[in-house]
């Protein structure tokens, strides 16, 4: 009678001659040290790492992997929030990758000063339209949220910051 063979047995049997290449162990290591800094980074930004944590993990993971810096530097860009608190993205920055957070704050704030430009300009274009179509009084807010054109500005405005962002060194 045959041998039953377990799933475990007939995988181990097809892959026994199958070795990885450089490259696929390389690629396997950024994708682990990805994995690693983005899982401190929200661990950080949850409050349950402090910075002194945070400093150490990356100390030791900067030993055996000298990217580990630039793949914290992509992780703490990717969440640079200019209409949110990045309070403590700028602390990793400043307190662990040695990296001067004050040309992303005057990034923040140009966005900042940009949007709330945009932001009266299309008020007051949309309170026109209102205006041209018999609605009108104190008490009339134009919801920005449903005006295609206001969407656009918005969207364009955030892709600018995003590529302005990457560009800063």
């Amino acid at each position: 009678m045959a041998e039953i063979k377990s799933t475990l047995d007939l995988i181990m049997e097809r892959t026994k001659n199958l070795t990885l290449t450089e490259e696929e162990k390389d690629a396997i290591r950024t994708r682990e040290g990805k994995a690693k800094v983005r899982g401190w980074f929200q661990r950080y930004s949850d409050r349950s790492l402090t910075i002194r944590d945070l400093k150490e993990y990356m100390e030791q993971e900067r030993v055996g992997s000298p990217e580990a810096a630039t793949l914290m530097r992509e992780e703490c860009l990717a969440h640079v929030d200019p209409e949110g608190d990045n309070q403590k993205i700028f602390q990793i920055m400043e307190e662990i990758l040695e990296i001067d957070p004050g040309p992303f704050q005057h990034l923040v704030d140009h966005f900042q000063e940009e949007l709330g430009q945009l932001r009266s300009g299309a008020t007051r274009d949309a309170l026109a339209t209102l205006h041209a179509q018999g609605v009108s009084g104190a008490a009339v807010i134009p919801n920005m949220n449903l005006s295609p054109a206001w969407n656009a500005k918005l969207e364009s405005a955030w892709k600018q910051f995003r590529k302005d962002l990457y560009l800063v060194r």
